[in-house]
């Protein structure tokens, strides 16, 4: 993990969700969402965004000429990679970010996603926002966020992000995921049993407190703290916002 405080300056915080995309920067001094959405207009114009969703249906581009609305994220990786890098650059561009090859950048990316698939989100976030590009396990950054858990070296802390389209389950030991796993969508009927599971499989040390945190939209579902609690025997918490955890995790590494 990055020391915390490390690129303290010019510098982008970016959390690529499936369904939304999360910025920040120094300039903004607060968190930027956009839904991860791309949309291609009548004349080869394209925005992404807010400004995406709401494009009048007969500004859009002929299905004929191929895919008007691409949504370039699924399970928190890339799919299309250049609606990915269109998507980004037309949201930073809204920012007032100019291109700069100095600009430290900090993208978060799941614990489970394969080397190609790191590479892959690390490409589009150079050619989308430009600069030099670290990521970031996001089981990591979460875990950042709620500093007094990601510190205690005496608890066995287990990182639930229960983002869209999936679930990532990561233990966190001395600064590194050295376990996790991943449950694909399901409905919350079997999503919870199976993020209990996942649990149960992971190392648990003897002699520690044994910790569970929840981070992601997902995590605000009524009744999933408890439940977890309950089906894991673990203590359960959460930040001031789950949705922000992984972002406010990099915002941290960038600025201290």
């Amino acid at each position: 993990m990055p020391t915390p405080g490390a690129y303290a300056e010019r510098c982008l915080a970016l959390d690529l969700g499936t369904s939304t995309v999360r910025l920040w920067t120094p300039a903004t001094g607060t968190a930027i969402t956009a839904p991860t959405v791309l949309a291609r207009l009548e004349g080869d114009r394209f925005v992404a965004g807010h400004a995406a969703l709401a494009s009048p249906a007969d500004s859009l581009a002929s299905p004929a000429d191929g895919s008007s609305v691409t949504w370039p994220v699924r399970g928190g990786v890339v799919r299309d990679f250049f609606a990915c890098v269109q998507m980004l650059r037309l949201l930073v561009a809204d920012l007032g970010l100019p291109s700069d090859p100095t600009l430290r950048v900090l993208a978060g990316v799941p614990a489970t996603a394969t080397p190609r698939q790191r590479t892959m989100l690390v490409a589009a976030a150079r050619q989308g926002v430009g600069g030099r590009v670290t990521a970031v396990e996001e089981p990591l950054a979460a875990a950042l966020a709620c500093r007094p858990d990601a510190t205690d070296t005496d608890a066995d802390l287990v990182v639930v992000d229960i983002g869209s389209g999936r679930t990532e389950i990561a233990r966190i030991a001395d600064g590194s995921v050295v376990a996790a796993h991943h449950v694909d969508e399901t409905g919350l009927v079997d999503l919870i049993p199976a993020i209990a599971d996942c649990v149960r499989r992971l190392h648990r040390p003897r002699g520690r407190r044994h910790r569970l945190l929840l981070t992601g939209g997902g995590a605000m579902t009524p009744g999933i703290a408890g439940q977890l609690a309950g089906l894991t025997g673990r203590s359960v918490t959460m930040p001031a916002d789950p949705s922000l955890a992984t972002l406010t995790g990099l915002r941290l590494l960038l600025t201290g």
